[in-house]
């Protein structure tokens, strides 16, 4: 696939796709269902899901697809495959839901467990901001705006971001983790996107971004976008990662080392 001519296909049914989502968000105007425990979808995250996959599968035939709201119970098999369309319709469905505009949508194409192009866009925070790298070229970017990580060192300095898994073991992890560092660095923030945190992270505005309980789809747009920022990720144990492990530290660089440390849940 050239890469770059299915960036533009795909940024523009992104943004078709935002502009149906931000009329939902003005009216708020929709159902929501269950999908058990505390977790739930809204009319909204089906109807985007359906739209993105309908798209794109008319624009590109043969790839294959992992969303959020259509993903099987068991979806290890997707780990060997290449060019699937990973996709979650709403990253943020609770921000969504009460009228916080930090969501996005969220769409990577991903061989084997590797983002080759990621795409992230919040449809109505700054008249939108769209994120979006691949793997041929160089840089990562903010609509037609060059963006890079955090230069910062200083733990003291430092706001790093997390977010509160949907799993009570998850949640014990991440607050564990909070002890340990929460006297160490200048701000921890849960904002509640796994995508847009890490692009916030991608454009130095957090400085780190760790969770313990994602899921492909939350994170395989941006995860290429903060790594050719400058960004490193790792899982929380500092061994190698993909968009199919659950836990995730990602940073600018040059905290990796030091923050690898705090981790030890």
């Amino acid at each position: 696939m050239n890469l770059t001519q299915t960036r533009e296909v795909t940024t523009e049914i992104i943004k078709e796709a935002g502009e149906l989502l931000k009329k939902y968000f003005r009216t708020g105007s929709f159902t929501s269902h269950s999908k058990g425990g505390t977790d739930f979808a809204t009319q909204a995250d089906d109807e985007i899901d359906l739209f993105l996959r309908e798209k794109l599968q008319k624009a590109f035939p043969k790839t294959k697809f992992l969303t959020e709201e259509n993903a099987p119970k068991d979806f290890t098999s997707f780990k060997d495959e290449n060019d699937v369309w990973i996709i979650d319709p709403i990253d943020g469905t609770t921000n969504f839901s009460r009228d916080d505009n930090h969501f996005a949508i969220s769409v990577g194409l991903v061989d084997k467990g590797t983002t080759k192009l990621g795409i992230v866009y919040l449809p109505t925070e700054e008249d939108g901001k769209l994120y979006f790298a691949q793997e041929d070229k160089d840089g990562a970017y903010c609509n037609t705006t060059s963006i890079h990580v955090s230069e910062r060192t200083d733990l003291q300095t430092i706001s790093v971001g997390f977010d509160w898994s949907w799993a009570n073991e998850d949640r014990k992890k991440t607050l564990r983790w909070l002890e340990t560092i929460v006297d160490k660095i200048r701000q921890p923030r849960s904002l509640g996107s796994a995508s847009a945190d890490l692009c916030l992270v991608a454009e130095g505005r957090l400085d780190g971004y760790v969770n313990w309980g994602l899921k492909p789809w939350d994170v395989a747009g941006a995860v290429i976008i903060l790594q050719k920022a400058g960004g490193k990720i790792t899982t929380t144990t500092g061994i190698p990662w993909t968009v199919f492990d659950p836990d995730i530290v990602a940073t600018n660089g040059k905290l990796h080392d030091i923050l690898l440390p705090f981790l030890k849940t």
